[in-house]
């Protein structure tokens, strides 16, 4: 066997143990604390600002976005808001590449609901801690604008 092979078979263990690792946490999820989930050093953004999300539970973002580190930070904002994803999430997809994770879906928030697509993404440390985290409703307007607009000039036009 040569030394990239080696290295190659290294890598795809890594990246097996990496998947098997966040599975098991996603699988379990509702059964673990913030304190076994939070890195110490994690980051957290919520990035609500292209819908026009200013206001999540009872937590104040300014223009939609807010940004905090530190497990007790992150905690305590994650405590505020978690019970409005968890009631208004709905996951459709889920993607997992090593230690990152992304769920795909749609959070219902306000009376009466009203669905923004959503982009949750974890970045997980090699003992397992979510050491960045990004939760971010996504404003599908310029994404259908660029298409409709390719489709009736027959170009692509890249931001």
């Amino acid at each position: 066997m040569s030394t990239m092979d080696i290295a190659q078979q290294i890598e795809a263990e890594n990246l097996a143990r990496a998947r098997e690792l966040t599975q098991s946490i996603l699988q379990n999820w509702d059964f673990i604390t913030w304190n076994e989930l939070l890195a110490d050093d994690v980051v957290l953004s919520l990035r609500m600002a292209s819908v026009g999300i200013d206001r999540i539970s009872d937590l104040n973002a300014a223009h939609g976005n807010l940004q905090v580190s530190g497990r007790e930070d992150v905690k305590r904002v994650l405590k505020s808001i978690y019970g409005d994803i968890k009631r208004g999430l709905c996951v459709t997809s889920e993607i997992l590449s090593g230690y990152d994770v992304v769920l795909l879906g749609g959070l219902a928030l306000g009376v009466p609901a009203k669905s923004w697509p959503i982009v949750i993404y974890m970045g997980f440390n090699y003992d397992g801690k979510i050491s960045a985290m990004t939760i971010a409703a996504v404003d599908l307007q310029p994404l259908t604008d660029a298409i409709r607009s390719s489709a009736q000039t027959g170009t692509v036009k890249t931001a």
